[in-house]
């Protein structure tokens, strides 16, 4: 059971841990001061120990840490994921071009036309200056007609020139 004297002195934090809203995780250390200890209240103000919570920190500082933590892992998650993707080749480094991309973009190219591909292709070229802000719009409409990733690159090459 956790008390108020307890608290005291090995009190460190407490956190909402489901999306009712309706329990704690309290962390507490061990007398020593060597480990973390976790313990689950329910959000009752009759049970003794969510009263001896209160007078350590309150609901709206409760809230405050659980975003805190959420965020904070969720940032975490985030990172180890695009390390991950890196790592596995499904994401590339953005700073640099290594070997593997070229060998990927022309078999693209010559693939089968995926019709969601093509479309983000070609939004990826009319943000290319040149092409959006050309005055020759007989071939930016061959762009946006095209039917094959070849098609929208002979337009884009074509209107680049």
């Amino acid at each position: 059971m956790i008390t108020e004297q307890y608290l005291k002195t090995n009190f460190l934090n407490a956190y909402l841990i489901d999306n009712d809203r309706k329990n704690f995780d309290i962390l507490t250390t061990t007398e020593d001061k060597k480990s973390v200890i976790s313990s689950i209240i329910s959000y009752n103000e009759k049970d003794p120990s969510f009263q001896a919570l209160s007078k350590f920190i309150t609901i709206d500082q409760i809230h405050e840490e659980t975003y805190n933590k959420k965020k904070k892992e969720r940032d975490f998650f985030e990172q180890k994921v695009i390390e991950i993707a890196k790592r596995d080749g499904l994401l590339s480094n953005t700073d640099k071009v290594d070997n593997n991309f070229f060998p990927l973009v022309v078999k693209t190219i010559f693939a089968e036309t995926n019709s969601d591909h093509l479309f983000a292709l070609k939004l990826s070229l009319f943000e290319i200056d040149k092409i959006r802000n050309s005055k020759n719009e007989e071939l930016k409409k061959q762009l946006r007609q095209s039917k094959t990733y070849i098609q929208a690159l002979e337009c884009a090459f074509d209107l680049i020139k």
